[in-house]
């Protein structure tokens, strides 16, 4: 397993070295120089941490290089926390000056720092050493403008994220509007991998006028790993009021519930559903049928035992991957922009090769069609055509997916790589706001300006969108 790169430790740590107060306390105990130094090599070793990453999953030095690079470093950032202690405790830095003169006390506690300082740089001055044994070149961490754009929310979907799923879309459709009308309430399910598209699939036929004329209210609720029913209730009653529930009380919230679904035909989403305990999804089904006849339930799922969980009415609905032709002109409408393939053979060539490795799996196509967007030269397009992960997936390992991803993260600058890790703080589902988000990168000193931050906001969107994240 590939040592997580510490991108956001180096930061905090650069910046700390930067700030004016550890300046001073550098000088006060002597040990500007080494902090100076020490600053030059970590910037240093930041240049190279991009290539790192992509080396360590083949080469075994590299990844005991960056597994000693992140004990150091986080020795570092111990060090500069325990300064800014130590200059808080004591006053402030000329408090700390005089301090030296006056007790004997101090000059061991300097003592003690400058000998941390001095080891520090020394295992620091180890790994700067080694970066030209093992090859690492440095990155290119150049911060590229990209078009902004915005999804307004979980239940639209981007005319770019359209894929050639009409015969798909008309079966749900009948599955929903045209069967189990005589019941009050049955359930529609769509299973497939990963990648897929189900959500898209799902988010045109919600969107579709049939639907919209037929039933009442429509209800899109993103459930993932936390299947709680008393949590499902409050979203359910949020996306029906847009008001936040309060209330702690099933029962309570079970009165509002049907206040607002008695007899009404409704269609509820249930996005990305993991939950096969019968007895959750039978609490909730009870609680929801109070609706009028024809009302439905549309699950997306990647597994088939949630379908039978539900006892749905129809077979479930198993989405395949794109056929041949599909898969090309979703991809060539991502990494070519209109008229560029004719001039371009070569690269349409390599493209389409590429293409056929995919499996017919709409967020790998759309993924890699966003890396090689913009890029004219044959090099990256080769690159991503001789990926390993890539050619694992062609013969149909599935499981390989994920680390096909990977390859959009790492095409990212090193500016977006801080920002973008940063953001697996928040659990699965939360909606960041973006104000928030920004400030939180200026405090972590990724950024020194909230106008760069909402840039970066931007760019990281438009990239999630291309992709259909």
């Amino acid at each position: 397993m590939a040592e997580q790169i510490p991108f956001n430790i180096i930061a905090d740590v650069l910046t700390k070295l930067g700030s004016s107060a550890i300046q001073q306390i550098g000088s006060a105990f002597g040990v500007a120089k080494e902090l100076t130094k020490l600053t030059e090599k970590l910037d240093a070793i930041r240049g190279v941490l991009l290539d790192a990453e992509e080396k360590q999953e083949k080469s075994h030095a590299v990844k005991t290089w960056v597994r000693r690079l992140k004990d150091v470093v986080y020795d570092a950032d111990d060090l500069l926390d325990d300064f800014a202690t130590h200059q808080l405790q004591r006053g402030g830095v000329a408090r700390q000056v005089s301090d030296f003169f006056s007790s004997s006390n101090q000059l061991v506690y300097r003592f003690k720092m400058s000998s941390r300082v001095k080891n520090i740089k020394e295992e620091v001055d180890e790994i700067v050493k080694e970066i030209d044994l093992l090859k690492l070149v440095q990155g290119n961490i150049v911060h590229r403008e990209v078009e902004s754009s915005w999804r307004e929310t979980h239940s639209f979907v981007l005319t770019s994220e359209m894929v050639e799923r009409d015969e798909d879309k008309e079966e749900i459709i009948k599955l929903l509007v045209s069967s189990g009308n005589e019941k009050n309430l049955s359930a529609v399910a769509i299973i497939g991998i990963g990648g897929l598209g189900k959500t898209t699939l799902a988010q045109l036929v919600y969107n579709d006028e049939r639907v919209v004329d037929f039933f009442g209210p429509k209800i899109w609720i993103c459930v993932s790993d936390d299947f709680d029913v008393k949590l499902l209730v409050k979203k359910i009653l949020e996306s029906l009021s847009g008001v936040v529930e309060k209330s702690e009380s099933l029962e309570v919230l079970k009165v509002s519930l049907h206040e607002k679904l008695r007899q009404q035909r409704y269609l509820l989403v249930l996005d990305d559903v993991w939950n096969d305990d019968f007895q959750n999804w039978d609490r909730l089904r009870t609680l929801l049928m109070v609706g009028a006849k024809g009302s439905k339930i549309l699950v997306t799922t990647r597994n088939r035992n949630v379908a039978s969980t539900m006892g749905i009415d129809h077979f479930p609905f198993s989405l395949k991957g794109l056929k041949e032709n599909q898969s090309w002109n979703l991809f060539s409408k991502i990494a070519f922009e209109e008229g560029q393939e004719r001039m371009y053979p070569r690269l349409v060539g390599i493209g389409k090769e590429i293409v056929n490795m995919c499996n017919g799996v709409p967020l790998i196509i759309k993924t890699l069609g966003a890396i090689l967007r913009f890029k004219t030269e044959e090099r990256p397009w080769l690159s991503i055509r001789n990926n390993e992960n890539l050619l694992l997936l062609e013969g149909g390992n599935n499981d390989r997916a994920l680390s096909v991803l990977k390859l959009s993260y790492d095409d990212l600058s090193f500016h977006l790589k801080q920002c973008f890790a940063y953001c697996a703080i928040f659990p699965k589902d939360y909606e960041i706001e973006k104000k928030l988000l920004v400030q939180l990168w200026m405090a972590q000193g990724y950024i020194q300006a909230s106008y760069v931050g909402d840039r970066y906001f931007e760019e990281l969107f438009v990239k999630i969108i291309i992709r259909g994240g």
